[in-house]
Parts: C-alpha cells; structure tokens; sequence
C-alpha cells in the first residue's frame, strides 16, 4: 500500500494530517499506544520543517506512506533549508530549557531516521518502523 498527501508550510494543515493518520494508521495494524507515538514522531518531524527549513516561506511539504506486513514507512520530502538531524548528539536529560526534543523523540520512537540531502533536489527524511518489534526508548 502506498499512499501520498501534499502538504503546505502552514501549521493549519497539521490538524488536518494528524486526523488522516488517526483513521489510517490502525488500518496498517498498529495499535493505539504505537499510533499515538507515530503521531508524535510525524507532528515533531513536519513542525521542524515548517520552522527550520521554510523559515515561515511558503513551501511544499510531500509525504508518502509505503506499508507492508513487515513494515510502515514515512518519507517526508520538502524543499527547504537544508538541515540533518541525524547528526545532532543525543540530548543530556534532564533538559534545564524547555524542547530541542523533537529529534530525539523521532530516533527513539522509529527503527530506521534517514536523512537525504540530494533527493529530488531536496531534503527527505525516512521513517521506518518494524511491525511486531518494539522500539527501545
């Protein structure tokens, strides 16, 4: 199953998303504890590129869903400033100032955190989580 949704850099189309993904997700066969963390990661990994890589500049934000009995996949493509997560050291908790942990909700919540730089002209992140194995925290 594969399945597309074309976003823009607006705030407003966050609610909009996370109520497709509230019906879609335990359709793929993740239950709810794991689909609220789903939520999370996708809310945390969308917001980031709203603020960091478009800057509050009109943009494109394209997410494609590719499920298989081993697997659910998001890969969030936009083309914005580019900026690799996966390079940010893991954060010293407890934390004195509040956030700066969005990415590291998403490496822990997701078997794979992917970043590409040179896709599509654009930046790409992928988000992979394995059916039936639990994501360490």
């Amino acid at each position: 199953m594969q399945q597309r949704f074309v976003l823009s850099n607006s705030s407003e189309e966050l609610p909009v998303f996370r109520n497709e993904m509230r019906k879609l997700l335990p359709t793929l066969g993740w239950p709810e504890k794991q689909k609220n963390e789903w939520l999370l990661v996708l809310d945390e990994a969308l917001t980031n590129i709203m603020r960091h890589a478009y800057c509050g500049k009109y943009g494109e934000i394209i997410v494609e869903i590719t499920d298989s009995k081993k697997q659910t996949e998001f890969c969030i493509e936009d083309h914005g400033k580019s900026f690799n997560p996966t390079t940010l050291p893991k954060p010293k908790l407890p934390k004195d100032t509040p956030g700066g942990l969005g990415v590291h909700l998403i490496r822990s919540l997701t078997d794979r955190f992917e970043y590409d730089t040179s896709f599509r002209g654009g930046n790409r992140i992928r988000l992979v989580r394995l059916k039936n194995a639990s994501v360490k925290t």
